[in-house]
């Protein structure tokens, strides 16, 4: 990849579903030029997809994160917990790691009960391969750009890219076409309003103001990318952290430190058995463990426990399930 490459993912972070037109404008070159880069970058792997950010809880769901230590595992029974993990309608989310998990998931559910019965199920079936696991509740998710993709510093804290969860919201009521056009748009955040129009038996004109609404009402809160990270040179580490002696300032200057530093892209205030949770998109060895040293010499007073994961693959990774699977076929 080089720089121009760079530089599209960087405005496909900023807004996935932006046209060819604008990200040319931005950088100075033709739609034809973007269209051929962004193609090259999917068919590479190194982007994988684009998604929307969505408030769950607005669309009925509840989310929970686990952290899974595995044990008993053969190629075998690898691949049959994979494959149930990756056929699962309300897991959204699943990454392999080495370090504190070997597996993290999300279940995103149709409330918490609905979310026991998954987890329960799951450990029923392969119990036997979970030495261990913890669990978290998100209660506040913050999205910043990924200015490492052009070598950038965030010189000034600014808007938080996304913010979902974390305030009371009110569940919004929807029809049917309405949560036929989010599944459509959470498989593909680049899907014209034509095709989904036609998929969906509406005109395109009803298909745009619905994409509106969902904006409008927050439950779109942007639209952004999942890239291959070992592809783009750049691994994902998610780190959990236990906080102690934390009053509303000392949060507040974490959060900036986090606004401002380049390779953190996730903040998630969590509760349960941590209290944080980041995403670290950074060369492993020396550059990760600076960004946790420098961390825990600046907030001494109150991290208190450290544990980071290595994310070598993402299988899956979007806040709500696939609802219409049969619309998203090509």
């Amino acid at each position: 990849m080089d720089l121009t490459d760079r530089k599209i993912l960087y405005e496909l972070d900023q807004d996935s579903r932006q046209s060819y037109s604008s990200i040319a404008k931005t950088l100075k070159t033709s739609p034809q030029v973007v269209k051929y880069r962004v193609e090259n970058l999917q068919k590479s792997g190194v982007l994988q997809y684009c998604w929307p950010m969505i408030e769950y809880r607005k669309a009925d769901y509840f989310f929970g994160l686990y952290f899974f230590k595995l044990q008993n595992m053969d190629k075998e029974s690898e691949k049959e917990l994979f494959d149930y993990l990756n056929s699962h309608r309300f897991i959204p989310i699943i990454m392999r790691g080495e370090g504190y998990a070997d597996l993290i998931i999300a279940i995103c559910a149709k409330g918490i009960f609905h979310l026991r019965d998954i987890i329960t199920e799951l450990s029923n079936r392969f119990g036997k391969n979970f030495r261990e696991y913890d669990t978290t509740i998100p209660i506040g998710f913050t999205q910043f750009h990924r200015a490492y993709l052009i070598d950038a510093e965030k010189k000034q804290p600014r808007e938080a890219y996304t913010a979902f969860t974390g305030a009371e919201v009110r569940e919004e009521m929807l029809s049917e076409s309405e949560r036929k056009v989010l599944s459509m748009v959470n498989y593909n955040a680049r899907v014209p309003l034509v095709q989904i129009a036609r998929k969906i038996g509406i005109s395109e004109i009803s298909a745009k103001n619905i994409v509106k609404k969902l904006e409008k009402v927050g439950i779109i809160q942007s639209y952004t990318i999942l890239p291959d990270h070992v592809l783009l040179g750049k691994p994902r580490h998610r780190v959990l952290f236990k906080l102690a002696n934390l009053t509303s300032q000392k949060e507040k200057m974490l959060f900036t430190y986090c606004q401002l530093h380049p390779n953190i892209v996730h903040h998630l205030r969590v509760i349960g058995n941590w209290d944080l949770v980041l995403d670290i998109e950074v060369e492993r060895g020396e550059p990760f463990r600076k960004i946790i040293q420098e961390m825990k010499y600046k907030f001494s007073d109150i991290i208190s426990r450290v544990e980071p994961t290595y994310i070598y693959k993402i299988d899956q990774f979007r806040d709500i399930p696939i609802e219409y699977p049969k619309l998203n076929s090509k």
